[in-house]
């Protein structure tokens, strides 16, 4: 029984070692000093570079001023125009729970009628699959739909909601707000 129980040890032994050595002889070099923080940077690096590659020198966009989606409504404005207003609930916000999405669109002053909108979910530097939802017009500029914001196997609550509107045949506009989430 002794010798049995011998030979297991020194099989297992045998395998870890074998591993080692081939875990050894296959090991490729680390890219980044820091692969997780740097993957958690990497949306605010690619808009920086897209910034530089685009003329825009080594200043990208200054960021609007914060808002807390968890607290109220946040209003952005909309490249080429106009303004997109996103609220979320029922507050709190929280994961695995259907969410109601409303945006409101003026442009000068006025409600914006005949846009296409949708609003995807994500977060910075983690790949949680795609999270998009189309919204129905309601009249007066306001579009509404539903939403699920997914829990993060990780811990993480901090999310960026994008929102799309398209005007006929003109080039979509986005404006992205950032929002935590309780568990």
């Amino acid at each position: 029984m002794r010798t049995l129980i011998a030979i297991a040890v020194l099989t297992a032994l045998g395998a870890v070692a074998g591993t080692v050595w081939v875990g050894s002889r296959v090991r490729e070099e680390t890219v980044v000093a820091h692969p997780y923080e740097e993957g958690l940077q990497y949306d605010a690096l690619r808009r920086a570079r897209l910034a530089r590659e685009r003329g825009g020198g080594a200043a990208a966009e200054p960021e609007p001023a914060a808002c807390e989606l968890s607290a109220g409504p946040c209003a952005r404005p909309l490249p080429g125009g106009g303004e997109v207003t996103l609220d979320l609930g029922p507050r709190p916000l929280r994961t695995m729970r259907t969410l109601r999405v409303n945006v409101s669109l003026r442009e000068r002053g006025a409600t914006m009628d005949g846009a296409q909108v949708t609003v995807s979910f994500e977060m910075s530097g983690m790949d949680m699959g795609k999270n998009e939802t189309r919204l129905s017009p309601s009249g007066r500029g306001l579009h509404v739909g539903e939403g699920v914001l997914v829990r993060c196997r990780s811990g993480r609550r901090d999310w960026l909601a994008t929102v799309r509107v398209r005007r006929g045949a003109g080039p979509e506009a986005t404006a992205s707000f950032p929002l935590r989430v309780e568990e």
